[in-house]
Parts: structure tokens; C-alpha cells; sequence
């Protein structure tokens, strides 16, 4: 006889991740899972338990060093899973990241194309904090615009060149990474099961929309990194606020496409204009913006 197709029954839940979709690796669409350790339901089981395993270790992605190789939609899958086993034991997913939204960013990582990750309250930090280098593996930071939403986006909200109705807060933020990518050549599916090497961030208090000029002062914003008080990278001009309006459209899409949804509250981290950056040696990280205020995080070893 041959073997029964290995179904994913995926149903809609809420919890410490919000309102997401669950993969079950327990039922089947009117047939008796296949429990052939070859499928990839079971794979992807297996590898959510490694990578959570591995990261916790400080040693992220291992796996992607013995050969593994996955595509957008399976790197998705992944990282689902591993956000459902981080939310299981505790952990609360508190929104999401873009990456890859700058021609930079793409050059540095090899892919050239939107990706996302969550966010984990266990992973936020208060502007100020000092934190070790050794909790990294390759730390790398980006200084960015994040957004806390008031409302679900909608299409109306990207209309014009105003910042979108939908946005409660605008403030600066540090982004962490572990800069670490073990596969053979630049995979997308790699650094979207990575979570995006995303690692944590800083954030500052920024500011409300309403508090903010018109439009025509949009060209006069400015986003600058320094170590140290010495300049590394910095932006200006509608860039940063045409970035926020892209990186929310693109991924008000995306999660909707894969049956989750963006909610009042949720912390959206919309990507890095400047390049990422290594930390090889204690220092203090700032990145001022104006008018959205500064965030700063103090790294030793």
C-alpha cells in the first residue's frame, strides 16, 4: 500500500504569542499522520527543538553547519515553531522585525528581499542598560525607527506621506544580532529560521504622531549611530519615514498572508537604513534621531 501524504492541520489560537497559527503535529486531515521521522512535519519538530536548544547554548543555527537547507516558506514554518516553543515555556511574543530593507543591509547578508522575526519581551531592554558581549554570538547592532501600533493597519493607513494613523508611537531603537551564518552561501531560509538574527533590543521613548510637524519636516530628520561618541553611520531626509510606511505595508501582508495578524500594542521593528554593525570591544552604542529622541546600551565582556 502506499504511504498516506503528511498533512500540517494548522488552527488559529491565542496566547502569549497573540493571534497566530499553530502548527499541529498531531492531527491529520482525515487520516492518521504519517509518523515517518522522514516527513518534514517531524523534521521541523525536531529542528525547532534543536535551534531553541542552540540558541539558548549561545551557539544559534548549528544545524544549518550539518547541512540543512531550507526555503522561504519552510524558514517561516521554523521559526513558527520555535516561537510556539518559546511562548509554551513562558516567553511573550511582543510583535515583529523587518530586515533586509536597505540596499546595505542586502549586501552584507546576501538576500535581496524583505524577511521577518519576532519580538520576545524577554529579549526587550530599557535604554541605558548595560549588557555583555558574551551573551552574543558575533554581536552586530542596528540603529532603527520602531513603531507600537494603536489599531490593525489598514490600506488607508498608507495613503499619502503622512506616518500612518495606525501608529500609536514612533521611537529610536538598537537592534542586536548574532551576526552568524553557518550554511554553505547566503540562504534566506537560513536567516528567516534564525529568526532573523534577531537577538534583542533597546528601546527609547520616542514620540506620537500627533506631537510631530507636518509633512515638509520630514526632510530634516536625521538617525545617527555613534560608539563612544564617534560617528559610525547615519541617515536623513523622508527616507526614514517612507521606510516605516514600506516595512509596516510589507508586513501587514505577510503575516496576514500566513494567517496571523498585526494588533494594537505590538512592537514593529521596520529595519535598518544604515549598515549592520560589529561590536568587537566594550563601548556604549547611542543612536540619536530627531525628532523621535535617543536610545543607548552599554557593552562589556
Amino acid at each position: 500500500m502506499g504511504m498516506h501524504p503528511t498533512v500540517n492541520v494548522i488552527e488559529s489560537i491565542e496566547g502569549n504569542c497573540g493571534r497566530f497559527k499553530r502548527i499541529n503535529f498531531s492531527k491529520a486531515s482525515g487520516k492518521t499522520l504519517n509518523q515517518d521521522k522522514s516527513s518534514f512535519s517531524s523534521k521541523i519538530r525536531h529542528w525547532a527543538s534543536r535551534q531553541l536548544v542552540d540558541y539558548d547554548a549561545g551557539q544559534p543555527g548549528m544545524m544549518f553547519a550539518e547541512g540543512v537547507v531550507l526555503n522561504v516558506s519552510q524558514g517561516y514554518e521554523l521559526q513558527t515553531a520555535v516561537t510556539q516553543l518559546r511562548c509554551d515555556r513562558g516567553e511573550r511574543a511582543i510583535g515583529y522585525k523587518v530586515g533586509c530593507t536597505s540596499p546595505k543591509i542586502r549586501a552584507q547578508l546576501g538576500i535581496d528581499h524583505c524577511v521577518s522575526g519576532r519580538l520576545f519581551d524577554s529579549e526587550r531592554h530599557p535604554s541605558g542598560e548595560t549588557v555583555s558581549r558574551e551573551r552574543f554570538t558575533n554581536l552586530a547592532i542596528e540603529g532603527e525607527l520602531a513603531v507600537e501600533l494603536c489599531r490593525q493597519p489598514n490600506e488607508d493607513d498608507f495613503v499619502g506621506v503622512a506616518i500612518p494613523t495606525c501608529i500609536a508611537r514612533v521611537f529610536p531603537v538598537i537592534e542586536l544580532h548574532n551576526q552568524v551564518m553557518r550554511g554553505g552561501r547566503p540562504s534566506a531560509g537560513e536567516l528567516i529560521g534564525n529568526n532573523a538574527i534577531h537577538a534583542g533590543f533597546v528601546l527609547g521613548d520616542g514620540v506620537r504622531p500627533a506631537e510631530l510637524c507636518d509633512e515638509r519636516s520630514f526632510e530634516a530628520l536625521t538617525l545617527s549611530i555613534f560608539a563612544d561618541d564617534r560617528l559610525i553611520d547615519e541617515c536623513a531626509g523622508s527616507v526614514l519615514i517612507q521606510t516605516i510606511k514600506s516595512s509596516l505595508k510589507w508586513l501587514t501582508k505577510v503575516v496576514r498572508d500566513r494567517g496571523e495578524r498585526l494588533d494594537a500594542g505590538q512592537i514593529v521593528l521596520t529595519g535598518s537604513i544604515p549598515a549592520l554593525i560589529p561590536i568587537v570591544e566594550d563601548c556604549r552604542v547611542q543612536v540619536d534621531t530627531q525628532p523621535f529622541g535617543s536610545v543607548e546600551i552599554n557593552f562589556t565582556n
